[in-house]
């Protein structure tokens, strides 16, 4: 099994619970929970209470037994729309999994809907976020403060793992920025466990970042990596670094014995495309590993941009791997002349 097939099966099962009705949780699309709600404020949720039987809940072509909930909220400031100081919010969650969910209580960032003076979760997959009590700089956008309470959250020293770790959870939700980039630094600079900074190596990798790439590599070649990031640091490796400032960090890697990091850093070489890497690539064709030599070729390939010879997928690869090898080779060692 390839390093990347390894790392969509994983994702995959991940998004599968028990009991699932055989639905996963859709993305968190920032601007859309804006545009669904009435409501967005920061405030204290307390007293989360379940009070009942609800009516069944629509979902999909089911109907669900639903459990009745409500929520007291002490508004602390609001990002869109108006409320009062204190309200009770109610809402309905299947009692099986669906991937809805309900409010947390802590300061959180929460999503409702209004009608006149009753008001109710504006996304069940999506109805709150961490937050933190003192406010984030001033924006007129909505999305745009609702990124900055995220980020503050991440950036800050006093928030819990756990409330970090939400906001890590919908990265893909957050933009390519250097204000993410400088959340995820501020977060790395007061990171204690290990674990946890690898976690947040890796999100500065995800997002462009590669300053801790000579870090993240001697941890990988050193072992001291955890069994729980491993894979996520050679997941934003192998998937995001197309730098071409990274490649003298990434060298390093193609000497490991471990399959999987020689074939994350040799797919990170695929993406830069830097003829300065042809003989790092060349040595690549030759590996032990059948994905990385499929790696090196399609590097090989896109530096050259041949078009007779553009990148095969990897079952053409695999039934005639040995004239893209020959082919790849000789074209290496053309260019050193």
């Amino acid at each position: 099994m390839t390093f990347r097939r390894l790392c969509c099966g994983l994702t995959l099962c991940a998004l599968i619970p028990v009991c699932s009705h055989s639905v996963g949780v859709r993305n968190l699309r920032i601007s859309d929970l804006v545009n669904a709600s009435d409501i967005i404020a920061i405030a204290d949720v307390t007293d989360v209470k379940a009070t009942g039987v609800a009516q069944p809940i629509p979902f999909r072509d089911q109907l669900l037994r639903g459990e009745a909930y409500y929520a007291s909220l002490a508004v602390l400031r609001t990002i869109k729309g108006e409320i009062p100081d204190r309200v009770t919010v109610r809402y309905a969650l299947p009692v099986s999994f669906a991937g809805y969910k309900g409010l947390r209580q802590g300061t959180r960032m929460v999503f409702l809907r209004r009608d006149h003076d009753n008001y109710s979760l504006a996304d069940p997959y999506y109805p709150d976020l961490p937050a933190i009590a003192q406010p984030s700089s001033a924006t007129t956008d909505h999305a745009s403060a609702v990124l900055r309470e995220m980020l503050a959250v991440v950036a800050s020293p006093t928030t819990s793992f756990e409330e970090k770790s939400e906001i890590l959870r919908v990265d893909y939700a957050l933009p390519h920025t250097n204000d993410v980039i400088a959340a995820f630094r501020e977060a790395l600079s007061s990171a204690a466990e290990p674990d946890f900074r690898q976690r947040l190596q890796g999100e500065l990798i995800y997002f462009g970042d590669i300053h801790e790439l000579p870090i993240v590599a001697q941890l990988l070649l050193s072992n001291p990596a955890t069994g729980n990031q491993k894979g996520w640091l050679l997941y934003a490796i192998g998937n995001h670094v197309n730098d071409r400032r990274a490649v003298s960090a990434l060298e390093p890697l193609l000497r490991s014995s471990d399959e999987s990091i020689r074939e994350a850093a040799v797919e990170a070489l695929w993406h830069i495309a830097d003829p300065a890497s042809v003989p790092i690539l060349a040595k690549s064709l030759t590996d032990a590993d059948e994905q990385v030599r499929f790696y090196a070729v399609r590097a090989c390939s896109d530096i050259a941009n041949e078009t007779d010879w553009g990148g095969p997928g990897e079952s053409e690869f695999h039934k005639h791997q040995q004239k893209y090898l020959s082919h790849w080779q000789q074209w290496a060692k053309s260019t050193r002349q």
